[in-house]
């Protein structure tokens, strides 16, 4: 039941979910999951979505999609990975019991759901998230310890620093600050330039920030973190949708 909340709306069937239980050292037979789902189909805890071939004017015998009857029993029944920025710890990749429900606040928040989240089990932690890079396309000035200006584009960034490219060329060494609002609050940000790149009409920096304070960081944290999972909700989605083009 848990799998089947995990996956609704995806396409499945009982040899999937034993291959499934396979994975985990766990043996059943995808006949015994068969049955244990027409149980579920029987007492109308779930229901079944078969796909409907217009040329071929038939239904498709397998794999189905399964939905739950009650909204609620699925959300109540939800085991999940996920990823969440602890201020202390950084990113923290937990199993988790997940129970969604409508957010009273929608219009203060604008989010339309929330939810009730348990920990189960921790998986790893990403400290600071400085291993956590993700890449974005920001175009930012940058103001040179000199006080000249350079524009540029920020190619990736991390709670330890960015890689940004520009048409000016700087060494080595070289300090510079640049604004962001990476949350809610316009952030002042001073880094420094570690490794050059020559590339086709300009350079490449990688570069350390230098003196965050703890808010600036919690805000870069923030930001690398929802932009991350928004990254993963992307590449979910068409993976999802190339599954059903392909069946």
């Amino acid at each position: 039941v848990n799998i089947l909340a995990s996956a609704v709306g995806s396409l499945t069937n009982p040899t999937r979910l034993a291959n499934t239980f396979k994975s985990n050292g766990i043996h059943v037979s995808d006949k015994t999951i068969g049955t244990y789902i027409e149980y579920l189909l029987d007492a109308f805890f779930i229901n079944k979505a078969e796909r409907y071939d217009i040329k071929g004017k038939k239904y498709i015998a397998s794999p189905f999609k399964y939905y739950f009857t009650d909204v609620g029993l699925r959300n109540a029944r939800l085991k999940t990975i996920v990823d969440f920025y602890d201020e202390q710890k950084g990113l923290v990749r937990c199993l988790c019991e997940v129970i969604l429900k409508k957010n009273p606040g929608f219009f203060d928040t604008g989010e339309p759901w929330m939810a009730d989240c348990t920990v189960i089990k921790v998986y790893e932690e990403f400290q600071r998230q400085k291993d956590v890079r993700v890449k974005v396309k920001i175009s930012s000035e940058f103001v040179l310890s000199d006080g000249s200006y350079v524009a540029g584009t920020i190619q990736n960034i991390s709670a330890g620093g960015l890689y940004f490219i520009t048409a000016r060329q700087l060494n080595r060494g070289d300090r510079f600050i640049f604004v962001h609002k990476f949350k809610t609050d316009l952030c002042k940000v001073e880094a420094r330039v570690l490794r050059v790149q020559e590339q086709y009409g300009g350079y490449g920096y990688g570069c350390q920030f230098m003196g965050l304070t703890p808010q600036v960081e919690a805000d870069i944290r923030s930001f690398v973190y929802a932009r991350q999972i928004h990254q993963q909700l992307v590449r979910q989605t068409k993976h999802g949708l190339l599954l059903d083009d392909e069946t």
